[in-house]
Order: structure tokens, then sequence, then C-alpha cells
């Protein structure tokens, strides 16, 4: 194996234990406090958002969705 192939499967290996850790700490938040945002999922959806975890919690109003867009 090559030593390009072997950094990118110890990068990859890195993103993966990364990952797991976010899910566990969201997975443990109260989540008490949420903010209006717009998420990189790849349409830009407004969504509410854990202030502490950064986990998405629900969808916000009409009239919340309207005063972001304002801003």
């Amino acid at each position: 194996m090559d030593a390009k192939r072997k950094e990118v499967d110890q990068l990859l290996s890195d993103k993966r234990e990364i990952e797991r850790k976010i899910e566990e700490i969201q997975a443990n938040c109260k989540h008490e406090k949420s903010v209006i945002k717009q998420v990189a999922d790849g349409s830009g959806s407004i969504r509410r958002v854990c202030e502490s975890c950064g986990q998405i919690v629900g969808y916000p109003s009409l009239e919340e969705t309207y005063a972001f867009l304002k801003k």
C-alpha cells in the first residue's frame, strides 16, 4: 500500500471516530436551547438547531422562518 493510500485510510478512520463522538455528545444533550439556522443539507433548509450540540431538533414556525429570512 502506498503512502498516500495509508494516509487517506488514517484520515477516514479519524473522521469516523470524530463522527461517533459527535453522535454521542448529541445523544446525551438535553437540547435545552435552540436557535433558527440554515443547515447544510444540500438544499440550505432552515431548521431549529440545538445551540449546545448543533443537532437539528425541529422546524421553525412560519413566522420564525420569515423573521429569520428578514435578518
